[in-house]
């Protein structure tokens, strides 16, 4: 039996992570738990275990502007405020979703507020890692990418574990114990139930009523159906869903399968060890762990992404395949 504060990690499998350890955020690869005894290869492997698009695609600029609602009755005072401060109000009359859908659905004049303040919360939801640093991290680790070793994450990390372990470790296991990110979907789920629990108490008619579900269902519009980029924030690096000579699909798959997921993983990958240090791989693998990104349209990036962005697409076509091929 080993004393206490031994480093026990590599008595057991190695393990994977994908977080963010500034947000305190981290993604698990099986739905009903954190996500143990995942194996590489399966995380790896073509048919992917996670959606990038809902951890990093910001919404297309329309979807951004609030929807305005026509023919509600005169909201009074609130026609005057902004939506920062109905915001404030709702979430100050209190945070519980229950509470505020009650609120929202005394009369019309309270849904319309209500209604914008629900989709702006969806708003926020939208890419949640977006302009994070992002790590696919491998337990056995014994180092960190020199983007996150003065990182405050590892800061506090080692503060609380004083263990002998290697600060990368640290990390790690304290990533382990993250919680996962509020998605979209997951919170319009929520308000849905919360309007579900004032259904018969309401005494909303049959056909207002489908017409409050409809605007529940209105999650800002996702980009995937348009031509997008992953963007490397940190090194002005971009990847393409579409070019020329190449197809795109709705998961962001060129001509050879390449998604983004394939790329996060494979250039955010970190770890030490053999078997999965795969030196011999044609690829630059682990060269964007702990580097910051984002999905946009290519409309929007070519608009405001300004001068100075290398498109990497071909490149990592072929580097993709190698690090599957090594997998196989």
């Amino acid at each position: 039996m080993c004393p206490p504060g031994v480093d026990q990690t590599m008595r057991s499998p190695q393990q994977w992570l994908l977080y963010a350890p500034e947000l305190e955020q981290r993604h698990s690869f099986t739905e009903t738990d954190d996500g143990w005894g995942t194996k590489l290869n399966d995380i790896t492997s073509s048919k992917a275990l996670f959606d990038v698009w809902e951890l990093l695609a910001r919404p297309v600029s329309a979807a951004t502007k609030v929807p305005t609602l026509k023919g509600v009755c005169c909201r009074g005072r609130f026609d005057i405020l902004s939506h920062e401060l109905i915001d404030m109000i709702l979430e100050h009359v209190s945070d519980d979703l229950v509470d505020i859908m009650a609120l929202g659905l005394t009369c019309e004049g309270f849904w319309s507020p209500v209604s914008q303040h629900i989709y702006r919360s969806f708003l926020k939801c939208a890419a949640p890692w977006a302009n994070a640093k992002i790590i696919f991290q491998g337990s056995y680790s014994t180092n960190l990418p020199e983007t996150l070793v003065s990182s405050p994450a590892v800061e506090k990390a080692v503060d609380e574990d004083g263990s002998w372990m290697p600060i990368s470790r640290k990390l790690f296991w304290a990533g382990w114990n993250f919680d996962a990110p509020k998605t979209g979907t997951q919170l319009q789920e929520q308000w849905r139930n919360a309007a579900a629990l004032h259904r018969e108490s309401s005494g909303i008619p049959k056909n207002r009523w489908s017409e409050i579900q409809q605007q529940l269902s209105c999650l800002p519009p996702s980009p995937r159906d348009q031509a997008c980029v992953l963007r490397n924030l940190t090194t002005k690096e971009v990847v393409s869903s579409e070019g020329p000579g190449r197809r795109r699909t709705r998961q962001g798959k060129s001509s050879t399968e390449m998604t983004f997921e394939d790329v996060l993983l494979m250039k955010t990958f970190w770890t030490t060890y053999p078997p999965y240090e795969l030196r011999e791989m044609e690829c630059n693998f682990g060269d964007w762990a702990g580097h910051h990104f984002d999905i946009v349209t290519l409309k929007i990036h070519n608009a405001e992404g300004g001068e100075g962005w290398q498109d990497v697409t071909s490149r990592l076509e072929k580097e993709v395949m190698a690090w599957k091929k090594a997998q196989s």
